[in-house]
């Protein structure tokens, strides 16, 4: 089996790349329309926005780079990571090197409760989505600078602070523990 599909069948590969891809969507979304209206006192409004690379359907793509930002947004190429459980989170290598050569920044909306919010059994979007809902006063967001992915993957590239993730078919990745979230974006309410 490929390690591109973190030990899972192509067939549960396909459903979690649909799924994950739609609710990044809705995500991403959702940010860009509260990011001019709701989000106060940031730094940054947003003028533009594209897809990235490929349409963001979730539709699966055979062969051929797959690596890279979901979106550009004031000409930014910006990654969707959505981070369902509390206490860290994980990326990739490959993905960091990728977002670092792009010079793209990473948008990171997370969960800082209890709910179980990853994704169903069922694929049921549209009731995940009431759920994710129904605990936002417990989702968080961030922005890490297209500067700081560059650095940090440099850094931890040099540092050899890349290890394998089992839960990600022992890819190489570094894991941030949540204390330290603050290390390297703001965090803000959702």
């Amino acid at each position: 089996m490929s390690n591109r599909f973190d030990n899972r069948s192509v067939s549960t590969f396909k459903k979690d790349i649909k799924f994950g891809t739609m609710l990044e969507k809705y995500f991403f979304e959702t940010w860009m329309g509260n990011v001019n209206h709701v989000y106060k006192g940031l730094d940054f409004h947003i003028d533009s926005w594209e897809n990235n690379g490929c349409g963001n359907d979730g539709e699966f793509i055979a062969s051929g780079n797959t690596a890279g930002a979901d979106y550009k947004v004031n000409d930014v190429p910006l990654e969707v990571k959505w981070v369902p459980t509390a206490g860290k989170l994980t990326l990739k290598r490959d993905d960091m090197q990728a977002y670092s050569r792009e010079k793209a920044a990473i948008l990171f909306i997370y969960n800082t409760g209890k709910a179980n919010l990853r994704k169903p059994k069922d694929y049921d979007l549209e009731r995940h989505i009431k759920l994710v809902e129904s605990q936002s006063q417990h989702i968080r967001w961030g922005v890490m600078s297209a500067n700081n992915v560059e650095f940090l993957h440099d850094d931890w590239y040099r540092h050899k602070e890349y290890r394998p993730i089992p839960y990600m078919g022992n890819k190489y990745g570094k894991i941030i523990e949540s204390k330290d979230f603050n290390k390297y974006f703001v965090e803000r309410e959702w």
